[in-house]
């Protein structure tokens, strides 16, 4: 994995999320918030933490803005903050800003900035629980767009036993196998540092062979998805 110079600016209840996970991955991550108690909570997660207000163009200059790989904007609740710094941002020649957005005036708000990557965290969850919810045979679901995504899946009854090449996925469904999760063995669990996600089986090849209660990792529309789901 390539280490990664990000900087989360407004660290909220996603921010401090945001910024720990990214923290714990490897990465180098700056914190940036206007609150002096929000930045000492999060200062022993992260590899730089700072008060300073987004909106002032020479604080956010001196923390070498221009330089970093990726600014992710996570203001929630000061969308005027939101976008004054995301104009300072594109003035400084930022790289790969990703903006928060709550609203459809506030996507072409961030689009008339020439900001292209946009997100909205609760609607992606929602969108993602939503789907686990619906199929009882869904896990987990990452939307990576609109259309696509990755999913675990357990494996339907009617392939147990087959081998991926039987179920023949990408021409039915246009679904791609990424891997697949296998229950671990009760005598083996000792010997596995995480028991409970199950054994990794690599990229899987054609004649392997599906057993019961396997969970297929698989990238797809969410529209085969649920196809295939439904059978």
């Amino acid at each position: 994995m390539q280490r990664k110079k990000i900087a989360v600016i407004g660290i909220g209840s996603f921010g401090k999320l945001l910024t720990r996970y990214l923290f714990a991955e490897g990465h180098e991550v700056f914190a940036i918030d206007k609150k002096e108690d929000v930045i000492q909570e999060i200062k022993d997660h992260c590899t730089v933490a700072v008060v300073l207000d987004a909106t002032d163009e020479s604080a956010l200059r001196s923390q070498g803005i221009e330089d970093l790989d990726i600014v992710v904007l996570a203001i929630a609740d000061d969308f005027e903050t939101s976008i004054i710094c995301a104009d300072l941002l594109k003035k400084m020649n930022a790289k790969n800003i990703y903006a928060r957005y709550q609203t459809d005036l506030q996507i072409r708000i961030f689009h008339l900035l020439g900001i292209r990557n946009i997100f909205n965290p609760e609607e992606q969850a929602a969108r993602s629980m939503a789907e686990i919810l619906g199929f009882s045979g869904m896990k987990a679901n990452f939307l990576l767009s609109d259309e696509y995504s990755v999913s675990e899946v357990v494996v339907p009854k009617r392939y147990i036993n087959k081998t991926i090449s039987d179920l023949d996925l990408r021409e039915k469904y246009e679904i791609n196998i990424i891997t697949i999760k296998r229950p671990i063995q009760e005598k083996d669990k000792k010997r596995s540092s995480d028991s409970t996600q199950g054994k990794i089986l690599g990229i899987p090849e054609g004649n392997m062979v599906l057993k019961e209660n396997d969970t297929l990792v698989i990238f797809a529309s969410q529209k085969n998805i649920n196809r295939f789901l439904e059978g």
